[in-house]
């Protein structure tokens, strides 16, 4: 079932961003005069880049072979990078609400974040950042990092890599047998993500982890507490991800307190203070529901993220827009990507005033 939005239709602009489509010869209305102009430049606004894997892909770890979705190579990380850095400015995530606060942007500016705190953030990341300047932002979860709980997405990918599929679809459907779990690894896959059983999916897919191919602890998937502040002493900034990544449109009021509270509270403990950014897991409209919308009206002073495509042309404190280049490389590639989003986002705005 998908959740209920928020009485305002929060969020708004990320939910028709999602629903909107650019054609080869996108019609732009007049008050998107200003992409008309020359190839060379982008609209001022703020543009935020999410990533999550970061692979060296001759030297893959055990589950960065089985779990490929998000992922980019470090000379696609590179690349991206190189190509941003050539037509914008950069600047730390915590620095764009100051931006807003003293009249806006006056050129193109962007971000960089990485959602999920994967090892790989360290060791392949971690030294193109370094290399080209760059000051990112992780969004890290106290569960993954203190070796509670694993992003079943990869376990379960794991499961479907090795074979496990059927027994895995088997016992989802002792979970939830309405939602008709497949065999076939790709499928179930798929319908892991958009048929979403509250702690239920989480918990199935670890027991059968441990059952098939053992203790996920082993696989180093996440950032420990030392591996997060050792990139936040480099510089990186750290963000709110939540304490176990679970769906916030499918928790309760209470449940997404504790979700988000006692990941910031186990962070200051542990003497790394996170940033007043908190990005929604998984980051599309439909993972968010009245009691985000609730928990952030009682925070005014929390920037909330999504991670399913926009631009940033003006302020939206509970609705700030991330977008992926892909596995795209070349200059070309990475433009034709960045000016797809920036049509589907002047897109959205006139059809969300024309509401």
């Amino acid at each position: 079932m998908d959740p209920v939005l928020n009485g305002d239709g929060w969020p708004g602009l990320q939910s028709v961003i999602e629903r909107t489509s650019v054609s080869p010869r996108p019609r732009v209305s007049s008050g998107w005069g200003f992409l008309r102009k020359k190839r060379e430049s982008f609209p001022t606004g703020i543009y935020i880049l999410v990533y999550h894997s970061v692979v060296d892909p001759d030297h893959r770890t055990l589950w960065e072979q089985g779990y490929r979705k998000g992922e980019v190579t470090v000379m696609q990380l590179r690349g991206q990078l190189e190509f941003m850095l050539t037509h914008m400015t950069p600047l730390a995530l915590s620095e764009l609400p100051a931006v807003w606060a003293s009249g806006g942007p006056d050129r193109p500016l962007f971000a960089v974040t990485f959602d999920d705190g994967f090892t790989n953030n360290l060791t392949h990341a971690h030294p193109v950042i370094r290399s080209l300047g760059l000051k990112p932002t992780v969004f890290v979860c106290s569960e993954f990092a203190r070796g509670r709980e694993y992003f079943f997405r990869v376990l379960a990918s794991m499961l479907v890599q090795q074979g496990h599929a059927v027994r895995l679809a088997a016992n989802l459907r002792s979970l939830a047998s309405e939602v008709g779990w497949p065999d076939d690894g790709e499928e179930l896959l798929g319908r892991m993500k958009d048929f979403y059983v509250a702690d239920g999916v989480e918990a199935a897919t670890d027991r059968m982890y441990r059952e098939c191919l053992g203790d996920p602890a082993l696989l180093d998937l996440h950032l420990n507490r030392d591996g997060v502040e050792h990139l936040w002493r480099a510089g990186w900034e750290i963000g709110n991800h939540t304490a176990g990544h679970r769906l916030l449109a499918y928790q309760s009021a209470s449940q997404v307190a504790c979700a988000i509270e006692d990941n910031a509270r186990y962070w200051r403990q542990e003497g790394i203070e996170l940033i007043d950014f908190l990005a929604y897991p998984i980051g599309r409209s439909r993972d968010v529901g009245p009691a985000v919308a609730d928990w952030m009206a009682r925070s005014p002073g929390i920037h909330g993220m999504f991670a399913n495509g926009g631009i940033n042309f003006s302020l939206r404190r509970k609705e700030w827009l991330r977008f992926s280049l892909g596995r795209h490389m070349d200059p070309a590639s990475c433009e034709r990507v960045v000016r797809d989003q920036i049509q589907r986002t002047c897109l959205a705005w006139d059809r969300i005033g024309e509401q």
